[in-house]
Parts: structure tokens; sequence; C-alpha cells
């Protein structure tokens, strides 16, 4: 059997990300995401996870984007956390302390307002970068919770309390899917088939995670990401009876991280 996950990464950016992330779960192939707690829409975004209790919410470790959630020093600008650039410019400055206090912070945050979380990833995969792959399981360890086995994670790092996904694929990231000058109906055909090159990947008795970013747009997302209106597409795609039946025709079962069959 071929387990597959497909994950939506940043559910709590806006209330425009939120949208697109339930249009995907609600009418279409979506089985999973992962929520960002210092976002403006996270709110919103618990009280989503609350009222469609199939879709797998994890929790999405931010250090990369908005507003830190600690005090600090080391993590942030006053108070806004660094750019990707930045960090990789400043982590020989950044306390590792420091990071795992914000996360246990973003984590704890999550819990008291009632979200019951599947598994743990980051923004800009920051969990898998060398430095912090001590941090990584010491997360992992301490809520007890799975952590997305991104770039070849488990190989670096022995985590405790994985599902035993070994696959992680970019659904999306292709050439037809990515094409905003023709809508996703105008290029269909060229989509399925970046698809069905995905799922050619998968391989049989393996638990497989297919990361996605459905969305669809507003001010917030459009000022603060270079990844915006490509993002719409991505909706379209995951509610398309085509691409379903495309997953059909592989005999893929779809789970999330809570529901994996080991």
């Amino acid at each position: 059997m071929k387990q597959v996950i497909i994950n939506a990464d940043d559910f709590g950016y806006s209330p425009a990300v939120n949208a697109g992330i339930v249009k995907a779960y609600k009418d279409g192939i979506l089985t999973s995401t992962t929520l960002m707690a210092n976002m403006p829409g996270c709110i919103e975004a618990i009280e989503l996870a609350k009222q469609n209790p199939g879709l797998g919410v994890g929790i999405h470790l931010v250090l990369t984007c908005g507003q830190a959630m600690t005090n600090g020093k080391s993590i942030s600008q006053n108070g806004t956390f660094y750019s990707l650039t930045e960090y990789h410019e400043q982590r020989s400055r950044i306390e590792d302390e420091e990071i795992f206090e914000e996360w246990c912070y973003q984590i704890d945050y999550l819990l008291e307002k009632g979200l019951k979380p599947t598994h743990i990833d980051s923004h800009h995969h920051l969990h898998t970068f060398p430095e912090n792959l001590a941090l990584t399981k010491r997360i992992s360890q301490k809520y007890q919770l799975p952590i997305r086995n991104a770039y070849d994670l488990e190989k670096n790092a022995l985590l405790p309390y994985q599902i035993g996904a070994t696959g992680f694929l970019d659904l999306m990231n292709h050439p037809h899917i990515r094409d905003l000058s023709h809508s996703f109906e105008e290029l269909k055909r060229g989509c399925l088939a970046e698809i069905k090159s995905v799922l050619d990947k998968i391989e049989e008795n393996a638990i497989t995670e297919l990361m996605v970013h459905p969305a669809y747009v507003d001010e917030i997302l459009y000022f603060n990401s270079s990844f915006n209106v490509a993002r719409v597409k991505e909706v379209s795609l995951l509610c398309d009876k085509d691409v379903v039946a495309v997953f059909n025709d592989y005999n893929i079962h779809l789970c999330h991280y809570g529901t994996v069959k080991q």
C-alpha cells in the first residue's frame, strides 16, 4: 500500500491562506497542514482546525518570518525575525537556547489554544539544517511528536517518535504548474503529466509526504511573501476531479500523520 500525506505549509499565515487550505481539504485531496503560531491568521486557523477534525494539523515552527513570540535578543531584530538570508548571516550569533525557547513557546501557545497537533515541521525547513539538528531532536523528545522527514533528516538525526515516512516530495514545483501565463485548466495536460512524474517516484509499502502550498491571496501574503499568486493554482489543482482520478489510478491511500497505518 502506498500511504501518502499531502501537507500544506503556512496555515495561519493570513485569512486568504487559511481559506485556500480549507478549500483544498474540503473539496480536494489535501489531508494535512501545519500551523504558524506567530502569524495574523493563527487564531482563525485554530478555529478552522476545530471545525474540520478530519484535517491533520501540525505545527509549523517559525524563525524567519513575522514577529518573535519571546524576548530572545539574538533571534530577532527589534522583535522581528530575520529573513532567511539574514538568518544565514546571523546564525553563528544566534543562541541555540533562544531558538529552543522560542519554538517551545510557539508549540505551547497552540497547545493552550486547544490544538491537538499531529506532527511538527518548520518554515523554510530550518529544523533540517545541520546546526539545528540537536534542537530538532530535543523538540521531538519533549513533545513526543513526529517531525517531517524533509531532505533525509532521519539520516542525519535519529528522532524517537517518527512514523516511518521515508519519502518527501514537492508535488507542485514544476514548470507547467508554476506557469502563471495560463490557467490550470489551459495547461491541465502538462500539469497532470508533472503530477504523474511525482507519483511515479512513490514506493510501494512506503509512507510519503507530498509538500504543497495552496492559498488564496490577500495583502498580507502578497506584500510579505515573494511566493504568492502561484499558490492559487495549487488550490485549483488539488480540487480538480482529473487530479483525483490520477491519484486513484495509482492506488494511493491518502492519510495524515495521525492516521498513518504502521
